[in-house]
């Protein structure tokens, strides 16, 4: 699902549509569409203050004789951006259109109508909430991509008539090779919460008051190679700083965050939540997960009695110390999530 737009150009070569694409900022792609031979595929993404969610796709392509008589034109320019695209995204959708239009004249035919463009919202997005917003649909994607992807026992057994038969009933299950995959997949969901929170703290200190002013008197030794990559934009400032952190230990992860932000990450998650049929406290469960994968990691000890709802409650819990954290920033930076 998304916004599919294509200008029939009245008068233009594929190199004349190639030179206007590319003096955009359009970067030569694959896609994975089939197009017809002689299609040039590109790309655009800003990604200036998160601007970018889904960027635009353009592509310039030989028209079918179906075609042919919408402009007479044998090339046309096709843009298309999905549904999560920011507002940044489909106004720059809108603005190739609008561009290639005036110089090539033609017609535009898309989900919209003839020569008609794609609509634009009132933006109340800002860099905090376009970033945090898109690193949490990252997530869930993710998150739900292994939930859909997560192998079903391999031993089914009845459930025990009695009690007394449980014992025997639990230790068939432990034979199941199935829960071997569960624990090799403990640290992938470890990995996630990791990935999150450091994403989510580079975010946040490049745009908080506290940490702008704290970082004017920041002092820290860089070596020249890395000067090097900050100077050729492959690592930020910000990426500095959260190296100095690991963020899938709670204590060094708090320790960041209160230290640049202010904020008392394991405050902020002692919360009682229902996940499966228990309920504990979010940052108590976290620390839990975050041992058993050093276990698993460290050790190799694998847990037999993890069993496939078992692993889906740990990526509940994972989402859930997410979306809780979500919930407190968006009120200190007064932002909506999915804001872009």
């Amino acid at each position: 699902m998304g916004r599919d737009i294509t200008l029939h150009p009245k008068k233009a070569t594929r190199n004349e549509l190639k030179n206007y694409l590319e003096d955009l900022g359009f970067q030569k792609c694959k896609h994975l569409w089939e197009w017809p031979k002689g299609t040039l595929n590109y790309s655009w993404f800003d990604h200036v203050d998160f601007k970018s969610i889904d960027g635009v796709s353009a592509d310039i392509y030989p028209v079918s004789n179906d075609e042919l008589h919408i402009s007479g034109n044998k090339w046309a320019l096709h843009v298309r951006n999905a549904n999560i695209a920011s507002w940044h995204d489909v106004k720059m959708l809108n603005d190739v259109l609008k561009g290639a239009k005036r110089l090539f004249g033609g017609n535009i035919v898309g989900d919209y109508g003839r020569n008609r463009y794609a609509p634009l919202w009132d933006d109340h997005s800002t860099p905090i909430s376009r970033g945090i917003s898109s690193l949490y649909n990252h997530i869930h994607q993710e998150i739900s991509s292994v939930k859909h992807a997560l192998p079903e026992p391999s031993i089914k057994l009845p459930s025990p008539e009695d009690k007394s038969s449980s014992e025997f009933f639990n230790f068939m299950h432990s034979l199941d090779p199935s829960r071997v995959i569960y624990n090799g997949l403990v640290p992938f969901a470890v990995a996630m919460f990791e990935y999150f929170f450091s994403q989510a703290f580079q975010v946040l200190i490049k745009y908080d008051s506290f940490a702008i002013e704290k970082r004017a008197m920041h002092k820290q030794k860089i070596d020249f190679d890395v000067l090097l990559e900050i100077e050729k934009g492959k690592i930020s400032i910000e990426n500095i700083i959260a190296k100095n952190f690991t963020f899938q230990n709670l204590n060094h992860l708090n320790k960041a965050y209160k230290e640049w932000l202010n904020i008392d990450v394991r405050e902020v998650l002692y919360k009682k939540k229902r996940i499966g049929k228990s309920v504990s406290f979010l940052e108590n469960r976290i620390s839990e997960i975050i041992q058993y994968r050093h276990g698993i990691v460290h050790h190799f000890t694998l847990d037999m009695s993890l069993s496939r709802d078992g692993y889906i409650h740990i990526l509940d819990a994972i989402e859930k110390s997410i979306t809780e954290f979500i919930s407190f920033i968006e009120v200190k930076y007064e932002f909506k999530l999915n804001e872009y």
